[in-house]
């Protein structure tokens, strides 16, 4: 799992932290705690998650019952990301490896926990990758930047371009684009733009969009998380 999802944090120390939240997982497993345990991990900048209960706590490992779809995504990351309310107060959730993951069984084997901060969490709305072109226009007074989709959510959008123009961050103009076949003309603000991983500018816009843009743009995001679910059914599960 990417270290731009989430940062271990330590309470007091290792060892403390470690008993902290195995005493949660005891007191779950003997029903002193209702279990609201839910793993996440995040593929494709899509966040996959489900419920999941205790099997067993036998020392500092945690054996549990985990959804079939999950469990591909585990036994590929070798780790997951696990939240509930009863884990430290402003701790958002756990980070931990997974010993054993078992498909048939839908089990998993957990250890090596610790306390994470989980950023992508902090998020207001989720962000998807494009997979594909998708062409994107910024147009502002006589500046026009050009380039294709790198990724959306329900207030921005940031795409790949070539060429930057001197643009001021903050400033606003219209940013057009199609998605689903219909196109789509959205006020926006540019907010920067950084080098990417092939020399090129990686440009960040926030998005205002009305209940029809907004509405569409929420059915596109849907589609790709159904499109990654279906991949960890098929067990198409990549980097």
């Amino acid at each position: 799992m990417k270290s731009d999802v989430y940062h271990l944090v330590t309470v007091d120390d290792g060892k403390s932290d470690v008993a902290a939240i195995i005493k949660v997982f005891s007191e779950m497993a003997s029903g002193r705690l209702a279990c609201d345990l839910k793993l996440l991990n995040y593929y494709n900048e899509v966040p996959v998650s489900f419920g999941t209960t205790i099997i067993t706590v036998e020392n500092d490992r945690v054996e549990l019952v985990i959804h079939e779809h999950h469990a591909l995504i585990i036994k590929h990351d070798k780790s997951t990301l696990i939240t509930s309310k009863h884990f430290h107060n402003g701790v958002v959730g756990v980070h931990c490896h997974a010993a054993h993951v078992n498909e048939t069984k839908k089990t998993a084997i957990l250890y090596n926990f610790a306390y994470a901060l989980i950023r992508a969490q902090r998020r207001e709305v989720v962000r998807v990758k494009v997979q594909g072109t998708l062409p994107v226009r910024f147009i502002c007074k006589n500046i026009t930047i050009e380039g294709d989709m790198a990724d959306i959510s329900g207030n921005g959008l940031a795409f790949h371009s070539d060429l930057v123009p001197q643009t001021e961050s903050g400033q606003t103009g219209v940013l057009y684009f199609t998605l689903n076949g219909i196109s789509l003309e959205a006020p926006g603000s540019f907010i920067r733009s950084v080098t990417d991983a092939t020399g090129g500018h990686l440009c960040m816009f926030k998005m205002d969009t009305d209940n029809k843009i907004s509405g569409i743009v929420s059915r596109f995001i849907f589609q790709r998380q159904v499109e990654i679910i279906q991949q960890l059914k098929e067990g198409r599960v990549s980097e």
